[in-house]
């Protein structure tokens, strides 16, 4: 799924892609209703600023020829951003 934004056009997600992706799996990895309800607060909180640095960090890594990038598949979600949440 291509970025319909020309700026963005060159990478395999939007930010806005990016971001509902990471929340998905983020909130698809509780194993009870209070891990929900506490993987909901934690995005409630100031994590912007984290998921828009972990998808500038991707679309680098992605323009780079000498790297091979996962970052936009569910694998590298797991590996990076949700990880990241879940370490908060």
């Amino acid at each position: 799924m291509k970025s319909k934004n020309d700026k963005e056009s060159k990478y395999p997600m939007t930010y806005k892609e990016f971001e509902k992706r990471v929340t998905e799996l983020f909130l698809d990895r509780a194993d009870s209703p209070s891990d929900l309800e506490f993987r909901q607060y934690i995005l409630n909180k100031e994590v912007d600023d984290l998921i828009e640095c972990e998808y500038k960090s991707a679309c680098s890594d992605y323009v780079n020829p000498n790297y091979h990038s996962n970052q936009f598949t569910d694998e590298g979600l797991l590996m990076q951003p949700v990880r990241i949440l879940e370490m908060i």
